[in-house]
């Protein structure tokens, strides 16, 4: 009678109020220490392994031109079209960008979430489900491919100087990341949105996901690597690409 009497007491009611309240505070005090703990943990990588070098390899030969080229947070890796390597117009068809104009000479390519590239033309429009879903790495991928007449002027450039061997490599690591059908042709992506596309573009359905720890300028520093150039140990971010090439 006297355990039945202190349970039905309704001036524990109260009491187990608090104790409730007080358990979900501290549940929400350790979920936001721990958020802040992961975002200084991650940044510390970001600060010490962005500005720490992986050293170009010497080579004796380099013959074939490409570039860099920085917009805004993002970076894309600027190549000739075709040569006696590789036509890009094999994997990236021409056909496929509304002006269709075979005159281009460059091709600018970048990697990254397929969700944020095709529906997020400005940070505006950055959705949480996207930018969540672009953290964890729960989305897809594509390639951005962007044809050009000459080089842009107007934004950060480094030039580069490879060996063939050294762009062969390059070629085989972007290659390996384009999602192929059967017949070994790219998947072009047609975007709902169409202020997204200009005059020599498309994009095209990719392998891997884009996360917090492999962005597209974690992509870009990846094929500098497989090419023998300078880049980061690691970086999620452009400032530590052009860091290295004193940009």
């Amino acid at each position: 009678m006297e355990n039945e009497t202190l349970i039905n007491n309704p001036q524990n009611t109260p009491n187990k109020r608090k104790g409730i309240v007080r358990k979900i505070m501290k549940s929400l005090f350790w979920c936001f220490a721990g958020f802040i703990g992961f975002l200084g943990t991650y940044f510390m990588l970001y600060l010490l392994l962005s500005y720490f070098s992986v050293d170009k390899v010497p080579v004796k030969q380099a013959t074939i031109t490409i570039y860099l080229m920085r917009s805004g947070s993002h970076t894309d890796i600027i190549l000739p079209k075709c040569n006696d390597l590789v036509d890009w117009n094999k994997y990236f068809p021409i056909e496929n960008t509304k002006s269709k104009d075979t005159t281009v000479k460059l091709l600018a390519l970048g990697w990254g979430d397929k969700d944020f590239y095709l529906n997020t033309p400005t940070w505006g429009d950055l959705t949480v489900k996207t930018f969540l879903n672009a953290s964890l790495g729960l989305g897809s991928s594509s390639i951005h491919a962007t044809y050009y007449y000459y080089l842009l002027t107007d934004r950060p450039t480094v030039t580069l100087k490879l060996s063939r061997m050294q762009y062969q490599n390059l070629t085989k690591f972007i290659i390996s990341n384009i999602k192929l059908d059967k017949k070994g042709k790219s998947l072009v992506l047609r975007p709902k949105n169409t202020e997204i596309i200009t005059e020599n573009d498309a994009f095209y359905d990719a392998n891997f996901n884009y996360n917090l720890f492999y962005t597209c300028n974690t992509w870009i520093n990846s094929c500098l690597k497989v090419s023998g150039q300078k880049a980061c140990v690691w970086t999620p971010f452009s400032e530590g690409i052009f860091y290295q090439y004193g940009k």
